[in-house]
């Protein structure tokens, strides 16, 4: 099943609404593939590896929150700009502020992603 990329822009955008910023990993099987490959060294492979990250993102008071700044989409590409929110970031610790992501769907799910993430260190 083809989607277009309206369909998949729309795809995304439910996802960071209802996995990733309300932290419901377990309905992460509905939008990304088992095999789903991510290219980011820091965050293991497969579905149960993102849903470890969504667990994490929200184990605090004060989860992470990504705000969507911008979202385009190209056949089967989908790439947003993000601002990242909340998370309990020790005192000192440099912190995630903005994101750029683009996610590979195919047949409506998501198969891929690559991100490249701008860290702000703390002041001296």
């Amino acid at each position: 099943m083809s989607t277009t990329p309206e369909q998949n822009k729309a795809i995304v955008r439910e996802i960071f609404d209802k996995v990733i910023n309300a932290g419901d990993w377990e309905l992460a099987a509905k939008y990304y593939k088992e095999d789903y490959i991510q290219h980011n060294p820091l965050v293991p492979q497969g579905l149960a590896g993102l849903q470890g990250v969504i667990r994490a993102l929200h184990s605090s008071g004060n989860p992470m929150h990504a705000e969507i700044k911008l979202m385009n989409a190209e056949d089967d590409r989908v790439w947003l700009l993000l601002e990242w929110s909340g998370g309990n970031i020790p005192e000192g610790a440099p912190r995630m502020t903005s994101s750029a992501e683009v996610f590979r769907v195919e047949d409506g799910m998501m198969a891929e992603h690559w991100d490249v993430i701008q860290i702000e260190q703390p002041p001296t």
